[in-house]
């Protein structure tokens, strides 16, 4: 006898936290689709195989998990635009307000619009004085996009499904399942420099391959917690044209200095979990360091890992990708835990 799909999700829901598993993305032809673990999801338009253009309309649909939670869809606009019109298979759609360079449907706008894009064949964005095309987005592949994004909420056949409506009744405790971590509050004394022998030790052991290098950088020196600081330091080798790589160090309040664990590989040491992150970043109000792997020059798709300090070692609180160079800038959220505050 086959077991209940709510109790699978139960059973799903209560699964142990090991480590990160960032979920997979699912491709159907011009859409791109995928969840993050508590399955709250999203499908982004793709510009056709070899059609990637500066033409191409950027479209976002993004579902919650909630049963009464509506879907938001954005669209990029041009930069330069000022009236805008958007058809659908030549069908006029109105326009919410500008929200800079993005009109965002919402409430009681998203859900038609969805359904108007799912119909449809392809979506262009016009001046609306000149008529002029600015930008167009196939819907080619919309629909089963929508439909994996139904399976993988467990809406099929429920009234808030995206496409195949019922009156199946929708469980809430559905598959996937929540990570908390917790952090250690910030510290209120300067970074700890680090001891000056070490870091001379740590730039004498680089070394290049190749006759080229990139020019040295200053380290940058971070106060993660009341006894941890974070030094930054650029790799001369190693980086390509757009990417840097940059090795993380953690100095103790001696001034000690080793390099920082991760519980998760980002894939540029080729030996699992390394100390070695990609276009670096730090935003100091979330506390959060970011590594932004390019895939192109042109940054229409690579991955964002946001990690998070918890004392001991760096853990991945966010992963958001975009595995298609076709023309999108978005990227899909397939990982993302509830921070805490010790």
């Amino acid at each position: 006898m086959p077991i209940p799909f709510a109790v699978l999700a139960a059973v799903s829901t209560l699964s142990l936290y090991t480590g990160p598993e960032p979920e997979k993305t699912a491709l159907y032809r011009d859409w791109i689709t995928g969840c993050d673990n508590v399955r709250n999801c999203a499908a982004v338009a793709l510009a056709p195989v070899g059609d990637v253009g500066a033409d191409h309309l950027e479209v976002m649909i993004e579902q919650p998990l909630g049963h009464q939670l509506e879907p938001v869809v954005t669209i990029k606009v041009p930069p330069g635009s000022v009236k805008l019109a958007l058809t659908i298979d030549a069908a006029p759609v109105v326009l919410p307000p500008r929200e800079g360079e993005r009109l965002v449907f919402r409430g009681p706008l998203a859900r038609p619009l969805v359904q108007a894009l799912r119909g449809g064949n392809v979506a262009v964005l016009r001046d609306a004085a000149s008529g002029k095309q600015l930008a167009r987005a196939s819907l080619a592949g919309l629909t089963a996009a929508l439909l994996w994004i139904d399976a993988q909420q467990g809406k099929t056949g429920t009234p808030r499904a995206l496409v195949r409506t019922g009156n199946r009744r929708f469980v809430d405790d559905l598959p996937g399942y929540s990570v908390t971590l917790t952090r250690p509050p910030r510290g209120d004394r300067p970074p700890t420099q680090p001891d000056a022998g070490q870091l001379a030790k740590l730039n004498a052991a680089e070394t290049c391959v190749s006759a080229s290098k990139n020019p040295a950088e200053p380290p940058r020196l971070i106060r993660l917690d009341r006894d941890n600081s974070m030094l930054i330091v650029p790799r001369r080798c190693g980086s390509g044209a757009y990417n840097a790589e940059a090795s993380i160090m953690i100095v103790d309040g001696f001034g000690e200095m080793k390099p920082a664990t991760f519980d998760y590989d980002i894939g540029v040491t080729g030996d699992g979990p390394g100390n070695v992150v990609v276009n670096v970043g730090w935003n100091e109000s979330a506390r959060v360091l970011e590594s932004h792997i390019l895939h192109r020059a042109l940054g229409d798709c690579g991955k964002v890992d946001r990690f998070i300090w918890n004392g001991k070692q760096f853990r991945l609180s966010e992963q958001r990708v975009m595995p298609e160079c076709r023309g999108s800038f978005e990227r899909i959220a397939v990982w993302k835990v509830d921070v805490i505050e010790q």
